[in-house]
């Protein structure tokens, strides 16, 4: 499934902004109502000169070609956000790879990413409930430049496997006896799907909604 095209839903608030704004200047009809009431109305002994009456029409063309044209983009804005729609359904109880602080902890534990703009060495993760109590803490190793897996088998400090739900993860990276934080990308599951002005928002399992074009995987 393309995600790009759920993008374009950020545009129709502009191309409906154009179409508000034509709709408050001088239409077509108007127009060609103050072009007659000149004709009827002018100065016999100095009536408009040919050219002038040809630039008049110029400009009433140029007003009725920008009035399809807002016709025409208000019909393929209908379209988009029907298209959209169909698209963004599909996602409701799909799991998604998106850049957070919280994932999803399933029975078999977690898989998830670990994005690192350069390499590092004993990349650390840890694993803390909701409540602030922390699960667990493992290493990775040493990890090279770049997007790569990262899972855990789902159990704590006990060995025992931890409920399934909502949790945060966080990594570290030691450079020089500084903690970095690293970008993960964590498992949740799409509970719904909004539209508006700025896009698809996808509401997700524990409350948080992310734009669509911010997911990076659909599973």
């Amino acid at each position: 499934m393309s995600i790009e095209g759920l993008r374009t839903l950020s545009e129709l608030s502009g191309a409906n902004e154009v179409q508000r704004k034509g709709s408050e200047e001088l239409g077509k009809t108007q127009f060609l109502e103050l072009m007659i009431a000149q004709l009827e109305n002018q100065d016999p002994l100095d009536p408009s000169k040919n050219e002038d009456f040809i630039a008049q029409l110029a400009q009433f063309s140029s007003v009725e070609g920008i009035e399809n044209l807002n016709s025409t983009v208000d019909d393929m804005a209908t379209a988009i956000r029907s298209s959209l729609t169909m698209e963004a359904a599909a996602l409701v109880n799909r799991e998604v790879l998106i850049p957070a602080e919280r994932g999803v902890v399933t029975d078999t534990g977690l898989s998830a990413q670990i994005d690192l703009p350069q390499g590092a060495t004993d990349v650390r993760v840890q694993v803390t409930e909701l409540s602030g109590q922390r699960v667990a803490e493992f290493s990775l190793g040493d990890r090279a430049a770049g997007v790569s897996d990262l899972n855990w088998d789902g159990l704590n400090f006990d060995g025992e496997p931890v409920p399934s739900g909502l949790y945060q993860v966080s990594a570290f990276v030691d450079r020089g006896g500084v903690q970095e934080p690293a970008t993960l990308y964590l498992p949740n599951r799409i509970q719904g799907v909004s539209i508006g002005p700025a896009g698809v928002q996808a509401n997700l399992l524990g409350g948080d909604s992310i734009r669509t074009e911010e997911i990076r995987q659909i599973r």
